[in-house]
């Protein structure tokens, strides 16, 4: 009897560990397959330079890296597990970039509301396919910030080259302006001057003579008698 349990339980034993491995690579194919997605919408999506910033970008990934390794490195802290959509850091990082919503689902987290407030949630047990996921999105986005830096940095050095050139730009067109209302303004002092200087001339001159008047002009002429013929 002894030896018959003993033979079932070795027949039983490779079965189960079978069973066991085949779970383990479905689970795995499972993981590759949501970090093929994963990876997938990050390269389609997040680092798409025609329609986000790579300042942008950089601040999105930070904070996705940031929010998957506490979870990843301290799986039992449940504090590290969700977040409130309402976060100014998650809605002026991951949300203004366009993809950074569905980065989040696609990383394993889940929009949860509770006691009539939206959170972002990651509830997978450490040893589920979802877990797994994340520790994937998490060198995945590791990886990502490296190449987004230098992006980045190039933007953020072409932006303060923009603003210096406009505010370089702002202080020519003052002085221009300036100068053109000094111009104006000692015009104005010259046209004033010449005006001055043209009346006190006038009044300087001597007054002209009289002209003769209508009953001046239109008197006859007196003859002296001397002037007369003798008849």
């Amino acid at each position: 009897m002894t030896e018959a349990k003993a033979g079932h339980t070795a027949a039983v034993g490779p079965n189960q560990g079978s069973a066991a491995l085949a779970m383990q690579q479905i689970n795995h194919q499972m993981v590759q397959e949501g970090r093929r997605k994963f990876s997938s919408h990050l390269e389609d999506s997040v680092l798409d330079y025609l329609h986000n910033n790579p300042i942008n970008i950089e601040a999105c990934l930070a904070t996705c890296n940031k929010l998957f390794g506490n979870v990843v490195n301290n799986p039992d802290e449940e504090k590290y597990r969700k977040v409130k959509a309402s976060s100014n850091t998650l809605k002026n990082t991951v949300m203004v970039v366009k993809g950074g919503e569905d980065l989040l689902l696609h990383a394993g987290w889940v929009p949860r509301v509770m006691e009539m407030e939206k959170y972002w949630m990651f509830d997978a047990a450490p040893d589920s396919v979802r877990f797994g996921v994340l520790k994937e999105a998490l060198h995945l986005t590791e990886r990502a910030l490296h190449t987004v830096h230098e992006k980045a940095e190039k933007k953020r050095k072409e932006h303060e080259e923009k603003l210096h050139h406009d505010s370089a730009e702002k202080e020519r067109i003052r002085l221009a302006i300036e100068e053109d209302k000094a111009e104006r303004r000692q015009r104005a002092e010259q046209a004033a001057a010449a005006a001055k200087a043209a009346a006190a001339a006038a009044a300087a001159a001597p007054a002209p003579a009289p002209a003769p008047t209508a009953a001046t002009r239109s008197s006859p002429t007196r003859r002296s008698p001397a002037g007369l013929k003798r008849r």
